[in-house]
């Protein structure tokens, strides 16, 4: 029991601390509940889940976690290790999530930074700005094509405003929203220095880009070694079980799964601490519409 104890105080401090140091300031129940589903909401449009709600994401999550339980304990009939396989299974559609935002986020910027690019050209060329954007819909990066042919109609229909808002709706990322707050000035005030500053913004994204790409690269190996230290004593737990389950009779009594649970806890703690160290700080929306 003393390991077992031992690993959920380690827990409970890493975590007390984390909160501790990254808690935003306390505000009005109604207003943080209310920021908490804007920003899910504008996380799941940035992994391209634009039919997903919250809702849809939490039920999802609900179900995951079901499966995984059940199928831990038709694999090793334990009932508190597989509690512990329904929390991780019910946490790992948020991990799956988050890899697959961070993927599209850049995905998304480096398509931004290509087509900002394209604009500035088409703009230096004396095209006008709708002008540029129809091009950007015809021959734009693949990624964006759909979002600027949309743009383009919503210009046409609405005017410049409620079409670029709509469309920092559909891609929630802050390079677009420096685009179209840069845009809209341009319409209201005019100038001839618009070429000039998507020039400067076009180059500190490709920066910014390549910068998160080489930390990545670099991050990738450490995160597939930290996969496979966190898998193997599964895998062995699983196949020992189905091979020769008196061997691992030592675990069928209520303090046996509670040590597996904890031993569980902590290699699930520590891949989760590793991912959180790892991660790329995501750039804050500033400009919304």
């Amino acid at each position: 029991m003393v390991p077992v104890l031992l690993s959920i105080a380690f827990g409970a401090g890493v975590f007390l601390l984390y909160e501790s140091l990254t808690a935003p300031r306390p505000a009005p129940v109604g207003a943080s509940r209310g920021d908490r589903a804007r920003r899910l909401r504008e996380a799941l449009a940035r992994a391209g889940l634009h039919g997903v709600t919250p809702r849809d994401f939490a039920l999802f999550a609900l179900a995951s976690g079901a499966v995984a339980g059940v199928v831990a304990q038709l694999l090793l009939g334990w009932g508190l290790v597989s509690l512990l396989a329904a929390g991780l299974g019910l946490a790992a559609p948020v991990v799956y999530f988050a890899r697959r935002h961070d993927r599209r986020r850049a995905a998304v910027q480096g398509a931004l930074a290509e087509a900002i690019a394209q604009l500035r050209d088409g703009i230096r060329s004396g095209l006008s700005v709708q002008e540029a954007l129809a091009a950007l819909a015809r021959s734009g990066p693949a990624a964006l094509r759909e979002d600027f042919a949309r743009l383009v109609r919503e210009l046409r229909l609405a005017g410049p405003e409620p079409a670029l808002a709509a469309m920092q709706e559909r891609l929630a990322d802050p390079v677009f929203d420096v685009v179209a707050a840069t845009l809209l000035l341009n319409d209201r005030v005019g100038g001839n220095r618009l070429s000039a500053v998507l020039d400067r913004l076009a180059e500190a994204t490709l920066a910014e880009l390549r910068v998160q790409a080489e930390v990545r690269a670099y991050q990738s190996r450490h995160v597939l070694s930290a996969r496979i230290v966190a898998a193997v004593p599964l895998v062995v737990l699983v196949a020992i079980r189905q091979l020769n389950p008196g061997y691992l009779a030592v675990f069928d009594d209520v303090g046996g799964q509670l040590r597996l649970a904890g031993c569980a806890a902590s290699v699930a703690l520590g891949y989760a601490a590793m991912l959180w160290v790892a991660r790329l700080p995501g750039e804050e929306r500033v400009l919304r519409p």
